[in-house]
C-alpha cells in the first residue's frame, strides 16, 4: 500500500524549498559553538592576566606590611627607615645580613625581596611623625598594563 504516489516513489512529499534546511541549520549551530567558544578562550586569557597583576599586587601588600611591621618592632630608630628615590637593587639569591644597624638591614633585607619577589620592585619610605608611608613599584607585563598600575601605596599610623 502507497502512501502517497510520486514519481520517486517515496512514501512522503519532499518540497523543493525544504531540500538542503538541515545543513543550515548546522552551520548556524556550529557558528554559535564556535562563538561561544572564542568568547570560553578570552574569557580564561583574561582571567589569567587578572591572576598575574593579583598576584603581583597581593605580594606588593605583603611586602609593604613586612617593613612596616619592622619600623613598628624598632620605634626608636624609626626615622633611620626613611628611604626617598633609591636606585634599583638586582635580586641577590645568596644575600645575607651583614648585622650594620637593625634598621640598615631590615632595609636591605627588604629591598632586596623586593627585587627577588616582584619583576623591577623598587620602593621608597617616608615617615611624617607617627605615619609611615610605603611605596612598592614594579614592572607591569605589557599584556597586562590596563589591569594593573604596578604601584601601591600603604599608609599606616604606628
Amino acid at each position: 500500500m502507497k502512501l502517497n504516489s510520486n514519481e520517486n516513489n517515496f512514501p512522503f512529499s519532499i518540497s523543493s524549498q525544504q531540500i538542503g534546511f538541515g545543513l543550515v541549520e548546522v552551520l548556524v549551530a556550529l557558528l554559535v559553538l564556535a562563538i561561544g567558544l572564542l568568547g570560553m578562550a578570552s574569557l580564561q586569557s583574561t582571567s589569567l592576566q587578572q591572576t598575574t597583576g593579583s598576584q603581583m599586587r597581593t605580594q606588593a601588600i605583603f611586602l609593604a606590611e613586612d617593613l612596616v611591621e619592622r619600623v613598628r618592632a624598632n620605634r626608636p630608630e624609626m626615622g633611620s627607615y626613611v628611604l626617598t628615590d633609591p636606585d634599583p637593587v638586582s635580586c641577590d639569591t645568596d644575600y645575607s645580613i651583614d648585622n650594620s644597624g637593625v634598621a640598615e638591614d631590615d632595609l636591605e633585607d627588604w629591598r632586596n625581596s623586593l627585587a627577588c619577589l616582584l619583576p623591577g620592585g623598587n620602593g621608597e619610605v617616608a615617615i611624617n611623625g607617627d605615619t609611615v608611608t610605603v611605596t612598592v613599584t614594579w614592572d607591569v607585563r605589557e599584556d597586562v598594563i590596563d589591569l594593573d598600575e604596578g604601584e601601591l601605596t600603604l599608609e599606616v599610623g604606628l
